[in-house]
């Protein structure tokens, strides 16, 4: 009798038992991962992103510093805020991954397992910037957002309805689309640590020289550190006015010509009329006890100042002095949280008026 095979024999690959059905969307694998293994990965992500986001900031910045006495400067800068933004909207709109996550192996994904394209990226990078900032809460409402949402998400994956996945749980990721992506953001981490590099060594050789700035007239002039620019914003009657607005220092000097005064008005008539101007244009001014001190080799009265100013608070350094000829003012002023720190500076600029012979 002719023996019947037995039902071990039959092909494995014929079995139904042999691999699970895969998730049916992209919310049941987010769903399927451990929380403290898919929140630790985003983390690791986030700090990476980071610190290569900083090394390039660094060399911005030296960048941005040297080229402070243009007036594009504020372009320069609005320009690399900009590209940093623009990091997450493109790198994940276009490819689901930032070099953070390529470097974990996670890649964000909308709910079809594709990049989430770029509208859905800027809505995840724009609410980033409240979430997932460092320096708002630390980035902790992202981290309990995905730790408490079901499918691992947080609240920006929740408004563009996108969610972070494991590569390797994917089966539309191409291995030479890997490895081009792979070439290209080495390149850009390796030019990102160049930068820093370069910025660190720029930033330290950096030291201010001085430089004289004249008044239209050349007659007047006065001394700055050269990270300190013209600048005629600051009041359209000024002999002079220089200013650092990076570091938010400020000075401007005024003239009066003694022949359109009384004869009898002195300094001292002349520096209550300079306090009577601060105390009807400043708020909530308070004044120091002036002090006696020597500008262009005259006797010079200087008092301080604190006022505000639309909402922000203030403190001045105000001189005044007279020649034979005129009286002038130096107001110096900056932020009154940076005062102590640039008094001195201040006092020194102010200090080296002089009338060019």
């Amino acid at each position: 009798m002719e023996q019947q095979p037995s039902s071990s024999s039959v092909p494995t690959e014929f079995s139904p038992l042999v691999q699970q059905e895969p998730p049916k969307n992209m919310g049941d694998l987010s769903k399927s991962y451990d929380r403290a293994t898919i929140f630790f990965t985003r983390w690791g992500a986030h700090i990476l992103d980071h610190i290569l986001l900083a090394c390039f900031l660094l060399g911005l910045l030296s960048l941005g510093i040297s080229i402070a006495k243009d007036a594009n400067a504020l372009y320069f800068f609005i320009l690399a805020a900009i590209i940093l933004c623009s990091y997450y909207v493109l790198l994940e709109g276009l490819t689901g991954y930032t070099i953070g996550k390529f470097t974990f192996r996670i890649i964000a994904v909308n709910a079809e397992g594709r990049p989430p394209g770029l509208w859905k990226s800027f809505i995840r990078s724009l609410i980033r910037l409240f979430e997932a900032n460092a320096f708002l809460l630390g980035g902790l409402p992202a981290g309990i957002s995905v730790l408490a949402s079901d499918k691992r998400q947080r609240l920006g994956d929740l408004a563009a309805n996108t969610y972070v996945v494991k590569v390797k749980d994917l089966n539309n990721v191409s291995k030479k689309q890997t490895t081009v992506l792979a070439v290209v953001f080495s390149s850009v981490a390796v030019l990102s640590i160049i930068s820093m590099i370069f910025g660190i060594i720029d930033l330290a050789s950096k030291t201010p020289t001085e430089e004289i700035f004249y008044s239209k007239d050349k007659k007047l002039q006065i001394t700055a550190p050269s990270n300190w620019s013209k600048d005629s914003a600051l009041h359209d009657e000024a002999d002079i006015a220089i200013s650092n607005r990076i570091s938010e220092k400020y000075l401007l000097i005024l003239s009066d010509a003694k022949q359109n005064l009384d004869s009898s008005f002195t300094l001292q008539d002349y520096a209550d009329f300079v306090e009577a101007n601060i105390e009807d244009s400043v708020e909530n001014v308070s004044v120091d006890k002036p002090i006696r001190t020597v500008v262009n080799n005259q006797v010079a009265i200087q008092f301080n100042a604190k006022g505000e100013g639309d909402g922000v608070k203030i403190a001045y350094i105000v001189t005044v002095f007279e020649t034979p000829t005129h009286f002038y003012q130096i107001m110096a002023w900056t932020e009154q949280k940076r005062f102590d720190s640039l008094k001195q500076e201040l006092q020194k600029v102010s200090a080296s008026f002089r009338e060019v012979k």
